[in-house]
């Protein structure tokens, strides 16, 4: 328990340190709890938002008035510093801090791919989403009526219950062609076949779009679960930068673990002339003793 609030004490009081190590249970007990913390606070927020809106009242429009978002913006940076010393005790560089990014901008890049394509193929022959595009180009045409929309729109849809959104939404939705993989995947293989030079590069994009977010995960998930690295390297330093020295026992022959009584060696040290005191001294009394008690002196 002890170790526990000390890597949450790391945590806060490390926020601004990019530098040292961080071992792998100090990551998996601090970050996931900040996680839980922020996702706990959401329906809150979310819940105050909406009550805002069905009293007719303009919400907080402060981001950081909401505790999920405070808590986020708050611990950006400690978390970015401990993902950083967490990826230096594994032997890697702290530039690989940049995954979880990818993985989300690739991912939002990919979502936006897909709905516009869908969008694209799909609204010109929906009457319903075409009329929802005109009802929503209508509200927020103008700035004043704006909020008196979301306001109408939120008592609405309080009233009718989300399980009627739900099915409405279902019913507009349904009437959209689905999109078909073969069919895609040969009109692909024919744009390849008739003009190669176009075909390979779309391929590759879109590989490379699909691939993006799953491996960039991937790559997080594996080197925050990678064990500590013990040796020396140009990322973390040592694994302690207490003097160290080779044990025994069950450790694996080589690896250097810390000695802890070494950390007090300078409160020993002695200068040239206390030494040399220190010695006439003992003499001294090696000489009584023996005077004392063999020969019998007094």
């Amino acid at each position: 328990m002890r170790a526990f609030f000390q890597y949450f004490e790391n945590f806060f009081f490390r926020a601004f340190n990019f530098s040292g190590r961080a071992s792998p249970l100090e990551y998996w007990c601090v970050m996931p709890l900040i996680w839980i913390v922020i996702l706990a606070l959401l329906p809150g927020d979310a819940a105050e938002f909406w009550s805002s809106l069905l009293a007719r009242q303009v919400p907080p429009l402060n981001p950081l008035y909401y505790d999920s978002i405070l808590v986020f913006v708050l611990t950006i940076v400690p978390r970015l510093s401990l993902t950083v010393r967490r990826l230096h005790d594994s032997g890697k560089s702290g530039k690989w801090a940049k995954l979880p990014f990818i993985a989300i901008f690739s991912s939002i890049t990919l979502a936006l791919g897909i709905g516009s394509a869908l969008l694209t193929s799909s609204v010109a022959g929906n009457e319903a989403v075409l009329g929802l595009a005109v009802l929503a180009a209508l509200v927020m045409g103008s700035a004043e009526s704006a909020w008196d929309g979301i306001f109408a729109a939120a008592i609405a849809a309080n009233s009718l219950g989300w399980d009627v959104i739900w099915a409405t939404l279902s019913d507009m939705t349904g009437g959209m062609p689905k999109p078909q993989l073969a069919q895609g995947v040969g009109d692909l293989a024919q744009s390849v076949k008739s003009d190669p030079g176009i075909g390979i590069p779309a391929i590759l994009v879109t590989t490379l779009m699909v691939c993006t977010p799953v491996v960039s995960a991937l790559l997080h998930l594996m080197f925050m679960l990678a064990p500590t690295k013990y040796e020396e390297d140009g990322f973390g330093g040592m694994l302690d930068p207490a003097p160290m020295r080779e044990t025994g026992g069950s450790s694996a022959p080589g690896i250097k673990r810390r000695d802890p009584l070494q950390s007090y060696a300078c409160l020993f040290e002695r200068s040239p002339e206390q030494e040399a005191a220190l010695k006439v001294r003992q003499k001294q009394e090696l000489k009584d003793l023996y005077r004392t008690r063999v020969l019998g002196q007094g």
